[in-house]
């Protein structure tokens, strides 16, 4: 990926390029930051990259069209900056999904908190709210065993994985 390319040229060129970098996103009114990284075990970085690279646009054309930068290389033409949008487009569902995986570690976690209040000394009240909230809580997880999605997502998280289940 070029501006994956881009980037490390950027980091590893701090005497030349990083502060044309800079220069150039003041020029555009931009805040003057690095390129994200991508992380294997990340696989949302990748997202987060194509998000970037969209936004600093006509940065990126700048330093990469400047001859004096040698980055000609890493220069997206008309064409990959419409790969750039559809790819930014397909894997912000993945994006969006990624966050599924978070679910079912939440809602153990507040299962957690609420049979431990209420084997606690709590009002009648509070204790009867804690008993509703955990049963709503059980009706949304029975709900989790009938979609493949909460799998997929807790198979696909880099944290989670097989290890969950």
């Amino acid at each position: 990926m070029q501006v994956h390319g881009l980037s490390f040229a950027i980091i590893h060129s701090m005497t030349k390029v990083l502060p044309a970098w800079h220069s150039a996103c003041k020029a555009h009114n931009m805040k003057p930051c690095l390129i994200p990284r991508n992380v294997a075990t990340q696989w949302n970085s990748t997202y987060d990259i194509l998000l970037f690279a969209k936004e600093y646009a006509k940065v990126i054309d700048d330093i990469t069209g400047n001859k004096s930068l040698n980055l000609r290389n890493y220069e997206l033409l008309d064409p990959q900056w419409k790969i750039v949008n559809n790819l930014k487009a397909a894997l912000k569902i993945l994006k969006d999904a990624s966050t599924i995986s978070h679910v079912i570690p939440m809602m153990d976690a507040i299962d957690d908190f609420l049979s431990s209040s209420l084997r606690r000394q709590l009002h009648n009240a509070v204790k009867a709210a804690l008993k509703l909230g955990q049963a709503t809580l059980n009706q949304y997880y029975s709900c989790t065993d009938e979609s493949n999605v909460y799998c997929i997502a807790m198979v696909l998280h880099p944290q989670f994985k097989l290890n969950y289940f």
